[in-house]
């Protein structure tokens, strides 16, 4: 059984859209507010049903960060002055409550197509009181850490956002605002944050991080218990609507901004959405990438793809999975996928691993079949037999 493209682990695929969450549309960074979506036009429901179709069609749950603040209908934020541009004058009573809640309960409802993910309050950080806009939220211009105390309390405040509205589950997964980020110095670090708020997972571009280690892998590492995953730069600029489609299905997060899906007219949403969506699932086909179900999926098969050593053995193949040991606990969901090519109907035996069938296989281009294993050992055999 030669090993030369026989086995494969398969590059996963997961959509992320930054920016989600503001009801204006408003470019402000001129004039100390945020940045917005920098859309002409306010957001509306249409808005949020868009990210459910997408979802939809592509068998997914599009990880889509959050911020929140324009969503406080309580007041709440006025105790956080850092967080916004009004400082302790906060108010949103200018946000329209019966689109609001509209908007929630699509979110409520959106089960499998999205999930939440932790981007910010306000995006940026705000002192004096409101009068002094800084970027970032939780780091800053040149990807240093703000105040730790600081930053946990801008996370409770999300979560607490989220409660004013029923919004579950809590996110497991952070998208630095403004890609402002840092890791590498462990339990000082930020990453230490977020896992105590539950947080398992990071999308990061390492290009704009300060890294004060190296990473484990050029694009994946992993410290105080969270997975940090390299995204890359955007494609696309982040306040550009109705964008036409495109990615080289090289890497495992397509990265969109929320304006780059929709339509100046939000009846006409769905125009911009379908497309994306047929060229996302044809571009997965035809380039042998797996879709995954949601951003757990992602993670778990890329570590998978990055980490593990694949080799010839006199019988068949052997993949090496003994780098789990130093990956934090409770950060592999789920089987994983390798694809194998082989010619005519050889059969498969399997040692070290539980062969599963998932409700979906998508990305079974490229040829070759797909088997979702669950790992039972530090080494999976696979040999051509009956």
């Amino acid at each position: 059984m030669e090993t030369k493209s026989v086995v494969t682990i398969p590059m996963p695929l997961q959509v992320v859209v930054d920016d989600v969450g503001w009801w204006s549309g408003r470019d402000g960074s001129s004039f100390n507010q945020p940045f917005r979506t920098g859309m002409a036009r306010d957001h509306l429901p249409q808005d949020y049903e868009a990210l459910v179709r997408l979802g939809k069609k592509l068998g997914m749950k599009i990880l889509a960060g959050f911020v929140l603040c324009e969503w406080d209908r309580q007041g709440i934020l006025k105790h956080l002055p850092s967080a916004t541009w009004m400082g302790r004058n906060w108010s949103v009573d200018w946000v329209n409550p019966e689109h609001r809640e509209r908007a929630g309960d699509i979110i409520r409802q959106a089960g499998r197509h999205m999930e939440i993910a932790l981007h910010g309050i306000g995006h940026e950080f705000w002192t004096g009181h409101g009068h002094s806009m800084h970027r970032a939220e939780f780091h800053d211009q040149c990807a240093r850490m703000r105040d730790p105390d600081e930053i946990r309390r801008h996370i409770d405040y999300f979560f607490r956002i989220m409660d004013q509205h029923g919004f579950s589950p809590r996110p497991t997964t952070f998208i630095p605002p403004a890609m402002k980020h840092s890791f590498g110095n462990g339990d000082k670090g930020f990453q230490k944050l977020l896992g105590e708020a539950g947080i398992r997972q990071v999308t990061a571009c390492f290009e704009k991080t300060r890294q004060l280690a190296a990473p484990r892998y050029p694009t994946v590492t992993w410290e105080s218990g969270v997975v940090l995953l390299d995204r890359g730069v955007a494609n696309l600029p982040w306040n550009a609507m109705a964008c036409n489609p495109g990615f080289a299905f090289d890497r495992p997060l397509l990265v969109l901004h929320w304006a780059n899906i929709l339509h100046k007219d939000p009846d006409r949403n769905d125009l911009i959405v379908d497309a994306w969506g047929d060229f996302i699932q044809k571009g997965a086909q035809e380039h042998g990438v797996l879709l995954s179900m949601d951003t757990d999926a992602c993670f778990t098969q890329y570590l998978y793809r990055v980490c593990s050593k694949i080799s010839r053995t006199h019988e068949g193949v052997c993949i090496d999975l003994s780098w789990r040991h130093t990956l934090p606990s409770n950060c592999l969901k789920g089987p994983f996928a390798v694809r194998v090519n082989l010619p005519g109907p050889l059969a498969i035996r399997v040692a070290g691993a539980r062969v599963v069938f998932p409700r979906q296989s998508q990305g079974q281009g490229a040829g070759g079949s797909l088997l979702f294993l669950v790992p039972q050992a530090d080494h999976i055999y696979l040999k051509p037999g009956v």
